[in-house]
């Protein structure tokens, strides 16, 4: 079960770097002009840092945990300030949904965090 729940946050994950990664290749390193220009560049960083921690997720999975709650938090607290501060960001769906998935992320990170330990454990006792 718990590779489905990992395939599901790489599912995300990807998708979201995906699309970054297609506006700086499209639009040019920095596309988001209409956003301040710290904003410009963490938005135009998280096609990299998903992808990496895609990567983690996969190779080293509480690294990958980590990394992941780093980025849906970030995410979730930039483009909300984004949009209630701002108003750079006119539609709030997005932001609904990040934050749905941040609630996903941090329910089955405890799990999977403790399911590594039990596995790690299994192995050294055999």
């Amino acid at each position: 079960m718990d590779k489905f729940v990992v395939f599901l946050l790489c599912l995300c994950l990807t998708f979201s770097g995906v699309i970054h990664v297609y506006d700086n290749i499209v639009d040019g390193f920095l596309p988001y002009g209409f956003a301040p220009g710290w904003l410009n560049a963490y938005w135009s960083a998280l096609g990299l840092l998903n992808i990496v921690a895609v990567y983690l997720l996969i190779k080293h999975r509480r690294s990958g945990i980590v990394l992941m709650l780093f980025i849906m938090l970030s995410k979730v607290a930039f483009n909300s300030y984004a949009h209630y501060a701002l108003g750079v960001l006119e539609s709030s769906r997005l932001l609904q949904w990040q934050t749905l998935l941040l609630g996903f992320s941090i329910g089955v990170s405890i799990w999977l965090w403790n399911s590594q330990k039990t596995r790690h454990s299994r192995q050294i006792f055999r």
